[in-house]
């Protein structure tokens, strides 16, 4: 579980983070990475549909992806604002740790090129 200072709650910051951030998609996750200038701590959300399947599946895929991120929020730039949409397969798919890490890796590259661009 991820601490409650790490998590993205609001839906107005999913929104701001989906369509304003970076995105990198591996295998059955898509990274959603959008770098703001607060001196917040990094947050993360996930976004899991039915399209991935029923409750248990469901709930197994938001497991599996917040253990994969967890070891990640230290690495995260501050006031970064993360989401990761889980795809069809992902409660089952045996590289979805290794697709999580490198979507996010990818999507925060791309939002700080993005960043430094502008």
């Amino acid at each position: 579980m991820l601490p409650a200072a790490n998590r993205l709650r609001t839906a107005a910051d999913f929104r701001e983070t989906t369509r304003r951030g970076a995105r990198a998609t591996r295998g059955c996750a898509v990274a959603y990475v959008c770098l703001t200038d607060t001196a917040r701590p990094p947050r993360v959300g996930l976004i899991v549909g039915k399209a991935v399947g029923g409750s248990v599946s469901r709930h197994r895929a938001a497991r599996r992806i917040r253990a994969a991120v967890a070891g990640q929020v230290a690495g995260l730039p501050v006031g970064a604002l993360v989401v990761i949409r889980a795809l069809p397969g992902a409660d089952t798919d045996p590289r979805l740790t290794l697709d999580v890490t490198e979507a996010v890796q990818v999507a925060t590259d791309k939002s700080r090129r993005a960043t430094a661009a502008s």
